[in-house]
């Protein structure tokens, strides 16, 4: 694996690996209103084009701006120029091998679709290795990019009146502090990403936002499915009307990552129209104060967790969820470390982890491997097909690294 990733350059366009799956991707942007709590996501589906390798000009940037990178180097405490420079020499330019603004391949067969939500100072691109993956298997996935303060940055279109010239409105793409500068019901005033990370309050409040965020995302997908007007305000060449009767609406899942695993869990509680739920290594501080929501989960779940992230309070808070859903599944991956589920992995150029290469933690690349396995296996069994088959690498990475519920009651002790 190590030896694939590093070569994974093609016409001098170092780009993320290329999916597994039969089709080719293709992704666009959509947002749907002028307003900044317009939905906006990133959409990945397959594409009734061939040869990703032939369409390497039409790949997107893995980064959509470098105001990203500010908001994300307030989140680690790094003078942004130094974080810029930084990125510069580590990652570079780096693509999604998917065809951007490409039409839907068609289908008899409906595509199950999923909504993915990113963490805290994530962004909608940063899991674009797993949601390409999904879409090259045949899902449509809607990757939200959240407006609740926890994205590194976000940007929005500016409404402006057409002059007599015919000046076309312009988009404006902002930090957060320029984002919310009003009074909102889930954010006391301003709030920047390297401060008040431990507030459980906001944070409550945040997550409600999100979850309302992502029920909005499958309002979206009712709407194209139907074959309603969507607005796009960013103006993209892609025709929604594309998607008429090709969504399966009736199997729509929820995956998140960390804040988007918490969000997850409040989405299943208070939307039924989500079949199942996967999170990933969720963060549970929105839950400290309140798990009232816990029971009303009705919608089966896997929960993924890695160690070292969880604290004995987020891990007792965990043991109550899953005594409350028996039919609940949980799985701990050791020796990895909470960015290890996400694109980080494959951004880099080079492997920094002096731990992985002597065998004190797991390899660069495992964490991911499993994480996409345990996901492809449990939305087969929902769908009632087998979607991706194992590797005997998988198997042996099973063994090594992979804990089921055992592990948990061990961990609590």
């Amino acid at each position: 694996m190590e030896e694939r990733v590093k070569s994974l350059t093609y016409k001098g366009r170092r780009h993320l690996p290329l999916p597994t799956g039969p089709f080719t991707v293709g992704c666009t942007d959509v947002m749907t209103s002028y307003l900044k709590f317009g939905v906006f996501v990133r959409l990945y589906y397959p594409s009734r084009d061939q040869g990703i390798l032939d369409r390497y000009l039409q790949w997107p940037l893995w980064l959509p701006h470098k105001e990203y990178l500010n908001g994300y180097s307030v989140r680690l405490g790094i003078p942004s120029s130094i974080f810029r420079f930084l990125h510069q020499i580590l990652v570079g330019k780096l693509y999604i091998p998917a065809v951007w603004h490409a039409a839907l391949r068609q289908s008899d067969e409906k595509y199950p679709v999923v909504v993915f939500s990113h963490g805290l100072s994530g962004w909608r691109t940063v899991y674009s290795s797993l949601c390409l993956e999904l879409a090259s298997y045949g899902f449509v996935v809607a990757a939200v990019e959240h407006r609740d303060y926890s994205a590194s940055a976000s940007f929005y279109k500016k409404q402006v009146r057409m002059s007599a010239s015919g000046t076309n409105p312009g988009a404006s793409l902002c930090d957060l502090d320029d984002l919310l500068n009003d009074q909102t019901d889930f954010v006391d005033g301003k709030w920047d990403p390297g401060q008040g990370t431990q507030d459980t309050s906001m944070r409550s409040r945040q997550v409600k936002y999100r979850a309302k965020e992502c029920m909005e995302v499958l309002d979206l997908l009712e709407d194209l499915n139907k074959g309603r007007y969507v607005v796009n305000v960013l103006e993209s060449n892609i025709d929604s009307g594309m998607f008429y009767n090709q969504l399966d609406l009736k199997n729509a899942f929820f995956i998140g990552h960390s804040f988007g695993g918490s969000t997850g869990i409040l989405c299943l509680a208070t939307e039924l129209r989500f079949k199942a739920g996967i999170f990933l290594d969720p963060w549970m501080l929105p839950f400290f104060e309140d798990q009232s929501c816990f029971s009303m989960i009705s919608q089966p779940f896997l929960c993924l967790l890695v160690k070292s992230f969880q604290t004995k309070k987020s891990l007792e808070i965990l043991k109550n969820l899953q005594d409350m859903h028996s039919q609940s599944q949980f799985y701990f991956i050791k020796d990895a470390d909470h960015r290890d589920l996400c694109d980080t992995p494959f951004v880099n150029k080079y492997s920094l982890s002096l731990s992985s290469k002597v065998g004190l933690r797991i390899e660069r690349f495992a964490a991911l491997e499993l994480m996409s396995d345990l996901i492809f296996q449990y939305l087969g069994h929902h769908l009632g097909k087998s979607i991706r088959s194992s590797s005997s690498k998988i198997e042996s990475l099973k063994k090594k690294f992979l804990r089921s519920e055992e592990y948990f009651t061990k961990l609590i002790a």
